[in-house]
């Protein structure tokens, strides 16, 4: 079975997406180089879940939550998972197609589904507490504010809702490009407003009360003559540190914009599906050829780049103390450090379940404690691994 890399398109108007064919044209992926380790990965516990999204495209983050770990699959079963040992909690069959990952908090879990449903499950019964409508399907986690559900879809709207009972309270939507990247974008909430990047290139901040425009600015303006060269989908993870909102598109750039101006601080050429990880120093990014990258957070000058992983499909680093945690294509888990890019651990998620068969990658970056690195792949398995000194470890 072809194997599917790089990204999906979408047309707007048509059923039709880029994996036609029967020959997979994508760069092959980088051989991994051998290195000296400093850390070794220790896995804490597994558990096969029905979080499986098989070859499906589909961006099922798993929300992690004080004491426990919510998982979701393609086949629409949610699984509640114990952080701690692994254990199953819950398990809930909503008997439905899911297509984005799980949104909420301790009291209410969100998931939407193929069908173009958003569903909210009560967490203290782990029952449905309501079902609704929306306008289109939603690939997007959805995000809660106080009272308010903010969801993208994929005809580009920005929808609120009202948390209690699912009401939409406001939407808003701009012109959508006729080629788009079939993805997942996570909008970012502060108080009283709500930032969005949107698929033709622009970023633009909202009232959270009732949608108005607060500001809405050019990150990247489409070049070139094709539908495909011309995609500039800001379509990856944005990230808020204090007044400034650091944010990456496709084929387009990178930057850091004031958030009470919406102007931009620095900017500089970039392309990146998967958006951008932040600290007080840095940020940090994998671009669209899986090079990852840290830029001054103050200037957007490079710091360092690791261009080992190329056309691994890396996902967005996370970050865990002073390391990097990358997952790639293939279901390996690389930790580089933060500081100059090196590799110090990498292990083979599943590499000791041999019914995988090659079904172990890892599409969706994973989710960290303060001592666990937590990671879900594609056939739906979940492990834990702590991250151990190699000397200790001997």
């Amino acid at each position: 079975m072809m194997q599917i890399r790089r990204y999906f398109l979408v047309l707007s108007l048509s059923l039709l997406t880029a994996c036609g064919g029967s020959d997979d044209n994508s760069e092959p992926p980088a051989l991994l180089t051998k290195f000296e380790p400093s850390k070794i990965l220790n896995e804490q516990w597994s558990l096969r879940t029905h979080g499986a999204i098989e070859q499906q495209f589909l961006f099922i983050e798993p929300l992690l939550l004080k004491d426990k770990v919510v998982t979701a699959g393609r086949d629409g079963v949610v699984t509640v998972v114990d952080i701690d040992n692994g254990q199953q909690i819950e398990e809930i069959d909503l008997a439905t197609t899911l297509s984005g990952g799980v949104g909420g908090d301790d009291s209410l879990w969100l998931l939407t589904t193929m069908e173009g449903e958003l569903i909210a499950i009560d967490a203290l019964t782990n029952k449905v507490k309501w079902k609704v409508n929306v306008p289109s399907e939603a690939l997007s986690r959805p995000v809660m504010a106080a009272d308010s559900i903010l969801l993208r879809t994929v005809d580009g709207q920005i929808i609120s809702l009202r948390r209690s009972d699912g009401k939409i309270t406001w939407t808003y939507q701009q012109t959508k490009p006729a080629l788009t990247l079939r993805g997942s974008g996570l909008l970012v909430l502060t108080r009283d407003r709500v930032y969005a990047g949107m698929a033709n290139g622009r970023m633009v901040a909202l009232s959270l009360a009732n949608g108005d425009v607060i500001w809405d600015i050019i990150l990247s303006s489409p070049q070139g003559h094709s539908e495909i060269q011309r995609l500039v989908d800001v379509d990856g993870r944005a990230e808020l540190f204090g007044y400034v909102l650091y944010v990456a598109g496709y084929q387009g750039r990178v930057a850091a914009i004031d958030v009470q101006k919406g102007q931009f601080l620095w900017v500089r050429d970039f392309s990146s599906y998967s958006g951008v990880i932040v600290d007080s120093k840095a940020v940090y990014s994998s671009d669209e050829r899986s090079h990852v990258w840290a830029l001054d957070r103050f200037s957007g000058a490079t710091l360092w780049k690791q261009e080992k992983l190329q056309a691994r499909n890396a996902t967005r680093p996370v970050l865990f103390g002073d390391y990097l945690v990358v997952g790639d294509a293939d279901g390996y888990l690389h930790i580089m450090s933060k500081f100059d890019g090196h590799f110090v651990a990498r292990i083979s998620v599943g590499e000791n379940e041999e019914e995988l068969l090659n079904e172990n990658g890892i599409l969706v970056p994973p989710v960290v404690t303060e001592d666990a690195i937590i990671v879900s792949t594609r056939d739906g398995l979940l492990y834990s691994y702590t991250l151990d000194d190699l000397a200790q470890a001997k």
